[in-house]
């Protein structure tokens, strides 16, 4: 079509189906950013152990517990006070992609300082191993599902609202996994090693047990003691490196169905290894 002519009515049709398309994109390009600002405002509702529901927006996660905000002010809130599907919740915003931190108001209201929010010591990741550990010591003297050994880590966790199991048996059937192995001590030989690596171990992690004996005298009792497990789990409530000891809880140790502490003195490991994992 030459300049000045008239363009034909099919030429002004297609003239006009093109500009509602570049419209069309350039509204949906403007509103995009107020779509993720409405979104990353979202409160979400979390719920406590003894019941009380509150909405809240997941800002971080900041040692063992969570912070949220609402109305401009920081609460926190530590991890094992929410319940399994509040903790789930937890986990499952905190692995997005980004947390967008809302603006900070001039003036934020005034609010109690117990209320504001605690400065703790940050972590790379998201841990259940507080809530684990409480589970298993006010179980004290109580009998776990069946009884097993496993029973214990298993309702623990599931408390807990951590992956039961994390993987397939390894090396071997029977050989549990349960989550991110931090730490393998073995005894042979030439006497237990990878003692060092339980400076890696948190209270609340799980030890597997393969083919393990234990002998010797009893710290701080009179008399000895002889153990053996061909297979057994039980959960970690503290490492002492300096004695090489490590005390756990568990159930289903010399035929004792009942969860119980029990401290294992690496010192007397004869046989067979130990495995320690963090749940994830």
């Amino acid at each position: 079509m030459k300049y000045g002519d008239v363009p034909s009515p099919e030429r002004r049709r297609d003239r006009r189906c093109l500009l509602s398309a570049v419209w069309a994109i350039v509204f949906a390009l403007a509103a995009a950013p107020l779509v993720r600002a409405d979104e990353s405002t979202a409160l979400s509702q979390w719920t406590t152990r003894d019941g009380r529901v509150f909405q809240a927006k997941l800002l971080r996660l900041q040692g063992t517990a969570i912070v949220v905000v609402r109305d401009g002010v920081e609460f926190t809130v530590p991890i094992f006070t929410l319940t399994p599907a509040s903790l789930e919740q937890a986990r499952r915003l905190s692995m997005r992609a980004t947390l967008v931190a809302p603006a900070v108001p001039v003036a934020l209201p005034a609010v109690p300082a117990a209320v504001r929010a605690i400065p703790l010591a940050p972590v790379a990741s998201f841990t259940y191993n507080p809530s684990i550990l409480e589970f298993c010591r006010d179980h004290l003297g109580k009998k776990i599902g069946s009884g097993q050994c496993a029973s214990l880590a298993s309702a623990a966790l599931k408390n807990a609202g951590a992956p039961v199991r994390g993987g397939a048996d390894w090396p071997g059937d029977g050989d549990y996994v349960w989550g991110e192995p931090v730490a393998w001590v073995k005894a042979g030989f030439l006497g237990v090693r990878g003692v060092r690596e339980l400076a890696h171990v948190e209270a609340g992690d799980i030890v597997q047990f393969h083919d393990t004996r234990f002998s010797g005298y009893n710290h701080g009792n009179s008399g000895v003691y002889r153990m053996r497990a061909k297979h057994h789990t039980a959960v970690v409530e503290s490492v002492d490196l300096a004695r090489a000891t490590i005390t756990v809880l568990h159930q289903n140790w010399n035929h004792q169905e009942t969860v119980r502490r029990q401290v294992l003195y690496l010192g007397g490991m004869t046989d067979g290894w130990l495995r320690f994992y963090h749940a994830q």
